[in-house]
């Protein structure tokens, strides 16, 4: 999965084909397998205490389950014990890198093809997928079986599946991905700088004593990532928020010329200046090396497979040495954390929905949240596994993390968001590049999301 929403490059043509025709043999041949089908005696189970259930109704059924190529050997181990359990077969289809797997997914789940039984999709997806009713109401399921919702998930993350809001859960997360801001403890210390710094006036004024103090030793101030589109938006997007506005206000209208996106890209990019050389280069995979190899000492562009390698002995030149928690704010605004989370859910075109979804509640339940936590760097989603003695001693950001979750934000809740964000994102980069002032970045984007908001019919 990617956390913020990158691209991990371009799938093979020829591979690309062989999908293809794939999806349309899967399609025609699925009247012929066995269908799972729920005996009364599951009736009365409980979505939480459903993974200790071994169901015979799934005897000899077939589930395909679409995510990214680079998920595919993190999830086989539980793919492998779920099927030897359970005599089913699990069919894994890697949908290549992140933008391939969203443009199949959008292909496949518009139209209704009916090639998944379970798709993982990352939130900012929900409002085209679950907004079109192009994945089934879980909740719906659920309730005809007589399965009640599981209160040990972040209630901010399993609050990602239900959209629109209070219409019905239609996914529910495995992958619990929360921005965070990371700071080097020790360094605050020995300057003596008070941790964590609360506002965005703090941030900067540290990243200015650090940068003076420490650059000559290879250590700066703050990490920023400044490639265009994704990168550079979500890099922006806690600053944004941290002075109290938003893309956009709640009629969609976007707010990128407001005196509040003014301050923030200016603190950005004053911010960027006082990052390692290169900023408008850095990425996700160098945001993460720079941490743990000790060149930033804060960062409020952090996630947690990130986390997992300063934590790492074998990778890290810092481990013990860094504090995370939630994303600073101006006086007067609410803090919040940005969400990355991916989901499970289940297309409309499948015709294996009951088996589906006997997997989905398997694969969420605690014993595979930690399993995949602790095996395979995947952070949980639920509030016991977060907390979990064993899980805490190895990882002890788990804390933190939790409290960032339950100050989770998710991505602006619009299908449009994704072109949104390469707009602004673009123009960002443009401004840490120094092509573009910051006036004129914030400018240019407000004009062309606008400009994309009335051609998609949500504005006039």
């Amino acid at each position: 999965m990617q956390p913020s929403g990158g691209n991990d490059g371009v799938q093979d043509q020829a591979r690309e084909s062989q999908a293809n025709i794939g999806v349309t043999d899967r399609s025609a041949d699925r009247s012929q397998r066995r269908r799972g089908r729920c005996r009364g005696d599951d009736a009365g189970s409980r979505f939480k205490a459903f993974h200790v259930c071994c169901p015979a109704f799934l005897q000899g059924s077939t589930v395909i389950f679409g995510l990214t190529t680079p998920d595919a050997p993190k999830v086989q181990p539980l793919i492998d014990d779920y099927q030897g359990t359970n005599n089913v077969t699990v069919q894994i289809e890697p949908g290549g890198p992140y933008s391939d797997f969203q443009t199949k997914l959008i292909t496949n789940l518009t139209q209704g093809t009916g090639a998944y039984d379970v798709v993982s999709m990352d939130d900012p997806w929900m409002p085209q997928f679950a907004g079109g009713e192009f994945i089934m109401n879980l909740g719906e399921l659920m309730d005809k079986r007589g399965i009640e919702s599981d209160p040990d998930f972040v209630p901010e993350l399993i609050a990602l599946g239900d959209f629109p809001p209070g219409s019905g859960l239609r996914g529910i997360p495995w992958v619990g991905n929360v921005q965070v801001f990371a700071w080097r403890s020790d360094v605050l210390e020995e300057l003596g700088l008070d941790a964590p710094p609360k506002t965005w006036d703090d941030v900067l004024s540290y990243a200015q004593a650090i940068t003076e103090a420490k650059s000559g030793e290879d250590l700066y101030g703050i990490g920023v990532r400044g490639v265009a589109g994704n990168p550079a938006a979500t890099s922006f997007l806690p600053v944004l928020r941290g002075y109290g506005t938003d893309l956009f206000d709640e009629n969609w209208e976007p707010q990128l010329d407001t005196d509040a996106a003014m301050q923030a890209i200016t603190t950005q990019l004053a911010l960027a200046k006082l990052a390692p050389p290169g900023v408008e280069t850095i990425d996700h995979p160098q945001m993460g090396q720079n941490l743990s190899q000790g060149l930033i000492a804060q960062s409020a562009d952090i996630w947690p497979d990130q986390l997992l390698q300063v934590y790492d002995p074998e990778l890290s030149k810092v481990v013990g040495k860094v504090d995370i928690g939630g994303e600073p704010a101006q006086e007067g605004v609410k803090p919040s954390n940005v969400t990355g989370n991916w989901l499970l859910g289940i297309p409309e075109g499948s015709e294996n929905a009951d088996a589906a979804l006997d997997f989905i509640l398997w694969f969420t339940a605690p014993e595979q949240q930690k399993r995949l936590l602790l095996d395979q760097n995947i952070p949980a989603t639920r509030i016991s596994v977060l907390e979990d003695p064993e899980a805490v001693e190895k990882l002890p950001f788990l804390p933190g993390l939790l409290t960032a979750g339950r100050n989770a934000v998710p991505r602006p809740r619009t299908e449009h968001y994704n072109a949104a964000e390469a707009i602004y994102g673009r123009y960002v980069a443009e401004a840490i590049a120094g092509q573009i002032t910051g006036e004129e970045a914030m400018a240019n984007s407000n004009k062309e999301i606008r400009e994309l908001m009335v051609r998609e019919g949500v504005l006039q």
